[in-house]
């Protein structure tokens, strides 16, 4: 058998007998039959499907940060927790940036006390004050020997961690350059 289809321009006379005739022998037609077709038989739109399916991702990111329970202390010290606002700010910097600022919040980074765990240091103590071990939060907040560094770059002489999760990762970047971190 074979299956011919034809399409037509038509002027506004003639269009307006097809539609009376589309609307009254196809379209009445149609809906009166049971619905053929794979399931759902109403129509979802694709920006709803990714709005749910983002809020699912988001919830389900926010879960795993609440189970963590007491590990990844530093990480837990620095970061607010899951934002879709910081992941596309750290996919707008390049690898470099990236990467730094990521070791720099999650502690997984070149800095004395975290290779001095791994055993590739003597000590862990940063070589700029000698008294605290090398951390981001000592960096970040605590070392007097950045003071000046961190009131420049990050607007404050001393900081608490939970000052940390609010500043731009923009500032914490400039602030690790000016300190001459890797």
């Amino acid at each position: 058998m074979l299956n011919i289809r034809l399409l037509l321009w038509c002027n506004e006379a003639f269009t307006l007998l097809g539609c009376y005739v589309a609307h009254i022998g196809l379209a009445s037609g149609g809906s009166a039959l049971r619905f053929l077709g794979p399931k759902p038989a109403l129509g979802v739109s694709r920006c709803d499907i990714r709005k749910r399916l983002n809020r699912w991702l988001i919830n389900q990111q926010w879960a795993s940060w609440r189970d963590l329970g007491n590990t990844l202390r530093q990480t837990r010290e620095l970061i607010l927790g899951p934002c879709p606002g910081t992941r596309i700010k750290l996919l707008s910097f390049n690898r470099t940036q990236s990467r730094v600022i990521t070791g720099l919040l999650t502690g997984y980074n070149t800095l004395r006390r975290h290779l001095y765990l791994l055993g590739l240091l003597d000590s862990p103590l940063y070589k700029k004050c000698a008294v605290k071990e090398e951390t981001s939060t000592h960096i970040h907040c605590e070392c007097e020997a950045l003071a000046s560094l961190r009131h420049m770059h990050l607007g404050s002489f001393f900081l608490e961690p939970e000052d940390v999760k609010s500043i731009s990762l923009g500032a914490i970047w400039s602030f690790s350059r000016a300190v001459g971190l890797p």
